[in-house]
């Protein structure tokens, strides 16, 4: 199937774009997250007789690009801005569902977003944290927008609505960089800390990054969760395999796909009526053994 900007025939193939704004030291799709609902992603376009292209890079130019030049039916863009999503839709005026699209949307356009509702994940960690007796709370990040960023205002806003100014206790919103290296320079400081003179608990807002904190500790002699406690964001599978298990914030990343390709076939199938939406899907706390 080559490259045809020309035709307009249904072609029956969907984009799935993704933004890689983190350095990655292995493929994307190695991404835990990524892998996962992309696969979910891939299997309910096939059963509804769709293919998907799949493609990614961080030169988001390189995404409108390929958009452009590709006979497509519609486009799924994974961790876009609003505006980029919106500016997808004006180059190719064909369906665009955007998965965890972050930023304000400044234009009128049919574009849906599938998100969710991350503050409130953030809120309840923060609050179950307390509620285990932590006074010191790192919220470690690889950037301070998009999704990351609004873990951690809801985290930090419950927080500081919990502990109403007792300065005794403490949230801090650390980057722990984008390299192995960066990280690993991170987890060693944590060991010097420790004993800390609080207890001390790392709200990774990655569940990947929580899994390697947790090996990288426990191959140096730190008892988790009685010297730190660690805790995560997304509860992807290997969440449950980690000794200890890990506690985290579940998001159900099925459910995200399959909404996004629900809403894009609806958008196929009726483009003159169909405007876009903003869903913001429901998280839990899953409390397990690492807190």
């Amino acid at each position: 199937m080559g490259l045809s900007v020309l035709n307009n025939s249904s072609s029956k193939m969907v984009a799935v774009v993704i933004h890689t704004h983190k350095k990655y030291e292995d493929a994307v799709i190695s991404d835990p997250f990524y892998g996962t609902i992309i696969g979910f992603i891939e299997e309910k376009l096939r059963l509804l007789g769709y293919y998907m292209l799949l493609y990614s890079t961080d030169d988001v130019n390189e995404v409108f690009r390929t958009v452009m030049a590709w006979n497509i039916d519609g486009v799924i863009a994974l961790s876009f801005s609003r505006n980029d999503c919106n500016k997808i839709w004006h180059l190719i005026h064909k369906p665009v569902v955007c998965i965890d699209a972050y930023g304000i949307s400044h234009d009128d356009t049919p574009v849906t977003n599938i998100g969710l509702d991350d503050s409130t994940g953030g809120a309840l960690m923060s609050e179950y944290l307390l509620q285990c007796g932590y006074e010191n709370i790192l919220v470690c990040a690889t950037n301070d927008y998009g999704v990351d960023y609004s873990r951690w205002t809801g985290a930090r806003e419950m927080f500081e609505e919990l502990t109403a100014g007792n300065k005794e206790k403490k949230i801090r919103l650390i980057n722990i960089g984008e390299t192995q290296i960066t990280r690993e320079s991170f987890y060693q400081q944590l060991i010097r800390r420790i004993p800390f003179s609080q207890k001390t608990a790392v709200f990774f807002l990655s569940d990947f990054y929580a899994i390697e904190a947790i090996s990288y500790l426990a191959t140096r002699g730190v008892c988790i969760p009685a010297d730190i406690g660690i805790a995560g964001f997304d509860d992807i599978t290997y969440a449950r395999l980690t000794v200890p298990r890990l506690t985290t914030i579940h998001q159900d990343m099925e459910k995200k796909a399959e909404l996004a390709v629900s809403e894009l076939l609806k958008a196929i199938e009726n483009p003159a009526v169909y405007t876009g939406k903003e869903a913001l899907l429901d998280v839990i706390l899953i409390a397990r053994d690492s807190i």
